[in-house]
């Protein structure tokens, strides 16, 4: 549904004259459809197309700096809100037309919770939809028929009330919902949901909320109440291909047990579209999020790789994550990691407790002249140049692996040199410039001083490699991770430098 809602938003701001007259005809206010849904929802979705003030402002200098190809593309005229009813109607057999059915009440807020069925018979969630409405009258005329659409059959159900037009699978679904509310509260009101969401949805276009801990829930409940026992990888049968009973023995399914949430949202800001994306809590098994800590935070040794990098990835604190990372795996694979931390030993790392002689405290590695397009960005990465970074890393011992990777070779081996307490291992011609100077990758890859790994990604050349005629409009994608206890927190975004 992210990607989806992305798509809606780079609509929504490419539309300058739908937006235009959406403010004049009554654009701000209104609450949003978690403020209508039950608070006991174990996801949920929403769509916001009618923005703030603030938020309009931010879409036009977005899309002021979008390609001149996607501005095209875009138009001028279409209302995002179209977008979303057209897929429904067009799949389904209704005779409702948009423009004359539902663009005269539809409010521009769209919510979706999904609920335990709380039947032993029928799906594990339905779908509870929330549109905000603006004429209940205009509303109630269609929401028979539209509910119908909504589910694919004839036992869909809808009603007006609050401002809002609720769709559900089922009666008893629907009747819940406000119930649910006046006696328990909605999402909103969940300190949870609310705690979760707060600082990753302000602003938004769309967000998302998912808690795994129900997913898990109802996985347990299927696994123990199978005939293949407690074993998960059971196939019922016996060597000889008898079936077999195996009742409640063998292992346990708490293995598998999973808990934790996400936050997620897309939102625009005046140089970049953003999706972020928090999980919260996560524990499976004996694996928990709140464990993985590093004391090195930022992404310096990646704004250092040469200026004419394409693909970049960097991260702080590897060699002390990698070292939990691997302990942790080791724990639950420990043949293999032994034969793996012997191999490694033959090459002169010593694992767990040396990675930092291989990664460092500050990592980055960068790839430029690569001649792949935008299709498969990673096709031609064995054949472009190539910089290592490592900052704390042992030089003696990198030396020494290109060394040893580069016997047999034809071509020149990579050189090796240091920068200060920096390792630089160089393969082919790299640009003499720093990365970090770049506008473009100041913008995607700024406010993240706390990130433990990075990624970036330069679309103008492979947009060159295209041939698309507005290639130095197409700007960068970064992605940023950070940790915080027991939050691990994640951005993608797009700043396109057309305008």
């Amino acid at each position: 549904m992210i990607p989806v809602a992305a798509g809606l938003g780079v609509l929504l701001m490419g539309s300058g004259v739908w937006a235009a007259n959406t403010v004049v005809t009554r654009l701000f206010g209104g609450p949003q459809p978690d403020t209508v849904l039950p608070g006991d929802a174990a996801a949920y979705f929403q769509l916001d197309l009618k923005p703030s003030g603030a938020q309009l402002a931010d879409y036009a200098s977005f899309a002021g700096k979008l390609p001149d190809s996607a501005k095209d593309e875009l138009g001028d005229d279409e209302d995002p809100a179209a977008a979303v009813f057209d897929e429904i109607l067009e799949s389904s057999d209704s005779d409702l037309d948009y423009e004359d059915d539902i663009q005269p009440w539809v409010g521009k807020r769209f919510g979706v919770a999904m609920m335990a069925g709380g039947e032993d018979e029928g799906p594990a969630f339905e779908a509870v939809v929330a549109i905000a409405v603006t004429d209940e009258g205009a509303a109630e005329e269609v929401v028979d028929e539209l509910a119908q659409d909504f589910s694919g059959t004839d036992e869909g159900v809808g009603e007006v009330r609050d401002g809002f037009m609720f769709l559900a699978e089922s009666t008893r679904t629907l009747d819940g919902v406000e119930k649910k509310v006046d006696e328990e509260g909605s999402l909103a009101d969940d300190e949870t949901y609310s705690s979760d969401m707060a600082g990753v949805s302000d602003d938004s276009l769309a967000a998302a909320w998912y808690d795994l801990g129900a997913t898990s829930d109802l996985i347990q409940e299927g696994l123990a109440g199978s005939t293949y026992g407690s074993d998960p990888f059971s196939t019922g049968y016996d060597e000889y291909g008898e079936y077999e009973d195996y009742g409640s023995g063998g292992g346990s399914f708490e293995d598998l047990k999973f808990d934790g949430r996400i936050a997620a949202a897309v939102s625009v800001d005046a140089d970049y579209v953003e999706l972020r994306a928090d999980l919260v809590e996560f524990q499976m098994g004996d694996f928990s999020l709140a464990d993985y800590t590093t004391e090195q935070t930022g992404l310096s040794e990646m704004a250092e790789l040469p200026d004419d990098t394409m693909i970049a990835i960097g991260g702080s604190g590897m060699d002390e994550l990698s070292e939990q990372s691997w302990n942790d795996m080791a724990a639950v694979m420990p043949e293999a990691f032994d034969e793996a931390e012997d191999a490694m030993g033959e090459m002169g790392v010593s694992v767990p407790d040396g990675f930092t002689d291989l990664l460092g405290t500050q990592t980055a590695l960068g790839v430029s002249d690569l001649d792949s397009g935008l299709d498969d960005p990673f096709a031609g990465f064995d054949s472009g140049s190539v910089q290592y970074r490592a900052s704390g890393a042992d030089a003696g011992l990198i030396e020494d692996l290109v060394e040893e990777a580069s016997q047999g070779s034809y071509s020149s081996p990579p050189g090796v040199n240091s920068e200060g307490d920096t390792v630089v291992v160089s393969s082919g011609a790299t640009g003499q410039g720093r990365l970090g100077d770049d506008p473009v990758y100041q913008q995607v890859m700024q406010n993240n001083e706390n990130a433990v790994f990075g990624m970036y990604m330069d679309l103008r050349p492979f947009a060159e490699s295209e041939g698309e005629s507005d290639a130095d409009q197409w700007g960068a994608v970064g992605y940023a991770s950070a940790l915080d206890g027991e939050r691990a927190t994640s951005n993608v975004r797009w700043a396109p430098s057309g305008g």
